[in-house]
């Protein structure tokens, strides 16, 4: 009978897990095995054990699952003896017995940049997610009209980095729409608005500068989108701030004083009389 071994676990209970029949891996209730902490999807992905062998398929099209480096297709993928399934923040592995090999523990996430040639701007993906839009508080700002306020995100999950296309104007890779999760490869081309972005985990090119997220360069930009949302009026040609007190008018004052001057002095009269 085979077996699914979370990695890097080995005092879980229940772990390598025995499949019989089909199996659901996810963080929900209805999950076979459930996992918590590992970013996992309420369903993640499913095994299923045939007379043909084993198949693990992602449970949604939403969900990313990557088997030995490469992304599953919505219909599966075979499953062979040392196989590495990595989703969310974890990594299986598929045995056919206890006593089969393993692989070697993936220690850490490879370096890798999203390269902005035209500008000559270079993203080191140093963040589990990184978000890309027109919204000053994004990892990426782009200054484009045609981008969504939060365009896209590339996220850190089953060991490689994903793109989360969520802009109503669309995002495109080398040309096609990205309409669901995508594992990016080297050279990748990420087209939104007038903005493209080459994915490499190769070393930064020569003549790109490295820029740091927090680095938005144009601190007029940040000041708009700061003043706009708090609604900030200067005073301007003898108009005045929406944050000042308009002064009372002064003929009414007056008017109302002189009245008041007049009730005074006919109470003084009539009372003598």
């Amino acid at each position: 009978m085979p077996f699914l071994e979370l990695e890097g676990k080995t005092d879980l209970e229940n772990n390598p897990r025995e499949l019989v029949g089909d199996v659901i891996v996810g963080s929900g209730s209805q999950a076979t095995w459930r996992l918590s902490g590992n970013d996992l999807a309420a369903r993640h992905f499913r095994i299923a054990l045939g007379t043909a062998g084993a198949l693990v398929t992602p449970a949604s099209p939403q969900n990313v699952v990557v088997l030995n480096g490469e992304q599953v297709p919505t219909d599966g993928a075979p499953l062979n003896s040392g196989d590495v399934i990595a989703a969310g923040q974890a990594r299986f592995v598929f045995l056919i017995d206890l006593k089969s090999k393993r692989p070697t523990p993936l220690l850490e996430m490879p370096e890798a940049h999203l390269i902005d040639v035209t500008n000559k701007k270079g993203y080191t993906l140093r963040r589990r997610v990184v978000q890309i839009g027109r919204e000053i508080g994004c990892s990426i700002v782009l200054k484009d009209p045609t981008v969504s306020r939060f365009h896209a995100d590339v996220r850190a999950e089953g060991g490689q980095f994903v793109l989360y296309a969520m802009g109503s104007s669309g995002t495109k890779v080398n040309g096609e729409p990205a309409v669901v999760p995508r594992m990016l490869r080297e050279g990748d081309q990420i087209s939104m608005g007038d903005t493209t972005f080459t994915f490499s985990a190769l070393a930064m090119p020569p003549g790109i500068r490295a820029v740091q997220f927090e680095d938005h360069e144009d601190d007029a930009f940040s000041r708009k989108n700061t003043q706009l949302a708090q609604r900030v009026v200067t005073m301007e040609h003898g108009k005045y701030s929406k944050s000042q007190k308009k002064p009372l008018p002064i003929v009414p004052i007056m008017i109302a004083a002189g009245v008041l001057l007049i009730v005074v002095v006919l109470y003084l009269v009539f009372r003598h009389h």
